[in-house]
C-alpha cells in the first residue's frame, strides 16, 4: 500500500477540522441543548397542569364569581411556582414569574367551566451560540374542565343518630361538604328524613348561607323513612333544578336500616283475624273499623317493635307496628315526631305518637306500592313478605308484623333508587354513606351498594353497568363520617383535562 504524501495528509486534517467545526460540533451541541429544552418542556407541562387543576379545584373559595376567579388564579400561580421555581435551568418565564394573568377561567357550556393555563419560557442555549442562537422559547398549555354540580343532600336524622355524638358529627361533616362547592355556579339543596322526610333547603346557586344555617340547627329524632327522603330529593332535581343531562347527584347518609314507608291505606271494612295491638303474638278476631275517613288514609307506617318495647325485635314476625295519617315531614330543627291526625271513630284517641300502634286496627292491609309508586313487594333483596293466608284480605300484605314493615321499607327505598337511575333525562348519580354502630343490626352493605349502583368488588347484587354508577362508603365510627363526605366531594369534583 502506498503511503499518503505530506500534502494529502494535510488536506485530510483540514477536512476533518472543517467537518468537526461545522458539522459534528453543531450536531453535538444541538443534542445537548435539545435535551435541556426537552427537560424544561416536561417540567413546564407539569407545572401548567398543576396550576390548571389547582385553580379549578379552588373555585369554591370566595363569595362572588369575580372573587372566586381571582382566588383561583392566585392559587394556580402558586402551584405553578412550586412546580417551576424561578431560575430552574436558567429559564425565565415570559411576562414574569407571576402567571395569574395567564390563567383563563371561562364557562365552555352552560354546566361546565374550563380553566386554561398557557405559559412560555425563554431557555438559554449554550453550544448553539456558535451558530448565533442565544436562546429558545418553550411553551406549554394545561387545561382542566369542571362540571357544575346539582346536588341534593338527603340526610338521616333519626333518633339513633343521638348515639356516640353522631348527630353533631353529621352536622359538621355536611357543613364541610357544602363548602367544597361553588356559590353562584353549583346548586345544592337539603332533605332530611326521620319517620317522614322534609325539604329543609330548596336547591339554589345561593346555597351556602341557608344550608349552613339549617345544618347548624340540626336535631335528631324519630324513625327512618329512607324511601320518602330519596323521593323528595329526586323530586327537587326534577322540578326545581330541572337540568337534564347536567351533573345531577344525590348524596344519601344513614346510620341504619329503613323501617318506615309512606303509603295510601284503605279503611278496614271487613272482620278478620290478626295480631292484637298489645299482646302482639296473639291472633284475635277484629271487627271492621269505625274510622270516619273519606278515601284512603295517607301517611307513614313503620316498625315500632324496637322503639316501643326497648328490645331488639326488628325481624320478629310479631311485635309493634304503627302508623300516622300525615305524610308531612318535620323541619330539621324540631325534635318532634310525625304527628298523628285524629279522626272520628278511629282506634287512636289523640295525636300522641304513642297511640300510632292502634293503626293496625283501622287499615285493611298494606298495598303493593307506596304513595310514590315504589314497589313494596318482593325484589330479591329481603325475604318474601307476610301476607294474609285467608279471610277477606287474603293475599294482601299484613300490617300487623314488624318484620313486614321493615322489609317493605327496604323494598321501597331500593325501588325508588332504581327509578331514579332509570330516568334517562336526568341521569342522576347516587352516592351513599352508611354509619356503623348506632343500631343493633349491622349496616346492610349490599342494600347501600344497591342504592348507589356501586360496581366495586363485590358489586351490588343488582348492579347495572348501563346506568349511572355511584359509590357506597362505610363509616365505621363518627370520625369517619367527615372522611366519607370528603371522598364523595372529591368524586363529584373529579376533573378531566
Amino acid at each position: 500500500m502506498a503511503q499518503a504524501k505530506a500534502g494529502e495528509r494535510g488536506a485530510t486534517l483540514l477536512l476533518v477540522t472543517f467537518v468537526s467545526a461545522f458539522v459534528l460540533i453543531p450536531i453535538v451541541g444541538m443534542c445537548i441543548d435539545g435535551a435541556v429544552l426537552f427537560l424544561v418542556k416536561a417540567k413546564l407541562s407539569s407545572a401548567v397542569d398543576a396550576a390548571a387543576l389547582s385553580a379549578a379545584r379552588s373555585l369554591s373559595l370566595g363569595q362572588s364569581i369575580t372573587e372566586q376567579q381571582s382566588n383561583a388564579q392566585k392559587l394556580g400561580a402558586k402551584y405553578f411556582t412550586a412546580n417551576f421555581p424561578p431560575g430552574i435551568m436558567n429559564a425565565k418565564v415570559v411576562g414574569g414569574q407571576d402567571i395569574s394573568g395567564s390563567i383563563q377561567i371561562l364557562p365552555t357550556t352552560l354546566q361546565k367551566i374550563t380553566v386554561t393555563v398557557s405559559v412560555s419560557v425563554q431557555v438559554p442555549l449554550y453550544f448553539m451560540r456558535i451558530l448565533g442562537f442565544q436562546n429558545s422559547t418553550v411553551s406549554a398549555t394545561g387545561q382542566a374542565t369542571r362540571s357544575n354540580a346539582n346536588i341534593m343532600m338527603v340526610l338521616d336524622r333519626s333518633g339513633s343518630m343521638n348515639q356516640h355524638g353522631s348527630c353533631a358529627a353529621l352536622q359538621s361533616s355536611a357543613e364541610n361538604f357544602v363548602n367544597q362547592f361553588i356559590e353562584g355556579r353549583d346548586r345544592l339543596g337539603l332533605v332530611t328524613f326521620q319517620t317522614t322526610a322534609h325539604i329543609d333547603v330548596a336547591p339554589s346557586v345561593n346555597f351556602k348561607a341557608p344550608l349552613l344555617a339549617a345544618l347548624d340547627s340540626l336535631v335528631c329524632a324519630g324513625d327512618t323513612g329512607t324511601a320518602q327522603g330519596l323521593y323528595l330529593g329526586y323530586n327537587q332535581i326534577q322540578t326545581v333544578i330541572n337540568q337534564p343531562g347536567a351533573l345531577n347527584v344525590i348524596v344519601l347518609f344513614t346510620d341504619g336500616q329503613p323501617n318506615t314507608i309512606v303509603g295510601k291505606f284503605d279503611i278496614k271494612t271487613k272482620e278478620d283475624t290478626r295480631y292484637d295491638v298489645y299482646n302482639t303474638s296473639q291472633l284475635v278476631d277484629t271487627p271492621a273499623s269505625s274510622c270516619k275517613v273519606q278515601g284512603p288514609l295517607v301517611g307513614a307506617f313503620g316498625d315500632l317493635s324496637q322503639e316501643t318495647s326497648n328490645s331488639v325485635q326488628t325481624l320478629n314476625a310479631t311485635g309493634y307496628t304503627g302508623g300516622v295519617w300525615n305524610p308531612a315531614g318535620i323541619p330539621l330543627s324540631s325534635a318532634a315526631n310525625a304527628s298523628l291526625l285524629s279522626a272520628a271513630g278511629c282506634s287512636f284517641s289523640n295525636s300522641d305518637w304513642n297511640y300510632s300502634l292502634y293503626a293496625r286496627r283501622d287499615i285493611a292491609y298494606i298495598k303493593d306500592q307506596d304513595a310514590y309508586g315504589n314497589s313494596l313487594a318482593d325484589r330479591g333483596l329481603v325475604p318474601p313478605l307476610d301476607r294474609f293466608q285467608g279471610g277477606h284480605y287474603s293475599g294482601h300484605i299484613r300490617p300487623d308484623t314488624p318484620r313486614n314493615t321493615r322489609w317493605e321499607a327496604f323494598n321501597a327505598a331500593d325501588s325508588m333508587a332504581t327509578s331514579i337511575r332509570n330516568d334517562p333525562n336526568y341521569t342522576t348519580v347516587i352516592y351513599t354513606i352508611g354509619l356503623q354502630g348506632n343500631e343493633p343490626m349491622a349496616m346492610d352493605q349490599d342494600f347501600m351498594k344497591r342504592l348507589a349502583n356501586d360496581g366495586s368488588y363485590p358489586p351490588a347484587t343488582n348492579y347495572d353497568p348501563t346506568k349511572p354508577a355511584g359509590k357506597f362508603i362505610l363509616a365505621n365510627n363518627t370520625a369517619e363520617i367527615s372522611q366519607a363526605f370528603q371522598e364523595i366531594a372529591s368524586q363529584i369534583l373529579r376533573l378531566s383535562k
